[in-house]
């Protein structure tokens, strides 16, 4: 009996069974039977044939999954299938940009030191550049009094993730300050009283972050800036110290909740170094 025909035979004989364990039949048959014809053929005086081909090893894979055709997919289709798995561009788009800054601390004097000594203090991931920010200031009567740079080209935050815009005597208010911004007295100062400090994105001031504070426990947010951007607080104001020489900032390791009667507390002021405890 000839190979062709054994052949023929173990496939039909396996030709019922399910995709995978027929292929495995197939195979297993074929290199029986191939093994049977070189055999037979070497003890009768048969030449023995110059090429014997092995029998396609047994595909591992679970049954659930179909049976490898041995056919390379197409360049352009595997392209669109791969662009179709890919995560979206979206994902992740404001990593490492000014997105991610916050107001973090605010010096507003309340014990005559000066315009000098004020400061904000933003945080942000280390890296993040601040070249195209600005701080808005906002007086008690909703009239925007100062909108400064809050860094010039090509600067990022440090490797502590603090940045602080002041004026020139922020020492006369901390035992120990990091200005990396400094601002001139006839272009800076913030509304001891009552005032708004907004964070402004790019040409067009997209609005980042925004702290609206009062002294009165009670105030409510300013009215609505005359000009864009035009929010004063996000909820209620964040309460400003009546103690001299105090700040006022995020609480430490709590949650953002878009409130700043929540999110900021008084504090001992500590410009480019980590916050003290709430007072």
């Amino acid at each position: 009996m000839d190979l062709q025909v054994l052949k023929t035979r173990a496939r039909l004989a396996t030709a019922r069974k399910p995709p995978v364990l027929r292929a495995a039949c197939v195979a297993a048959a074929v290199a029986l039977a191939t093994s049977a014809f070189v055999a037979c053929a070497g003890s009768n005086g048969d030449a023995v044939p110059s090429e014997v081909f092995d029998a396609a090893p047994l595909d591992s894979r679970s049954p659930s999954m179909p049976f490898d055709s041995g056919v390379t997919p197409d360049p352009l289709e595997a392209g669109v299938d791969a662009r179709a798995d890919a995560p979206s561009g979206d994902a992740g788009g404001d990593a490492g940009s000014s997105a991610v800054v916050r107001i973090n601390e605010v010096y507003a004097d309340n014990d005559g030191l000066g315009d000098g000594a004020e400061y904000v203090e933003l945080v942000a991931p280390p890296g993040t550049p601040v070249d195209d920010l600005k701080l808005r200031l906002v007086y008690a009567d909703g009239t925007p009094k100062y909108e400064v740079a809050v860094g010039s080209a090509g600067e990022k935050v440090s490797a502590s993730g603090l940045w602080v815009v002041g004026g020139n005597q922020v020492f006369k208010v901390a035992a120990r300050d990091k200005v990396d911004t400094v601002v001139s007295i006839n272009n800076w100062g913030l509304d001891g009283t009552r005032g708004v400090v907004q964070l402004l994105r790019g040409p067009q001031r997209t609005l980042i972050d925004v702290v609206g504070y009062d002294r009165d426990p009670d105030a409510g947010a300013l009215a609505p800036i005359a000009s864009p951007p035009t929010q004063t607080s996000e909820g209620a104001p964040a309460v400003a110290p009546t103690t001299a020489r105090k700040a006022f900032g995020r609480k430490a390791a709590a949650v953002d909740t878009n409130v700043n009667r929540v999110d900021f507390c008084a504090m001992d002021p500590t410009p480019g170094y980590p916050q003290g405890p709430c007072l």
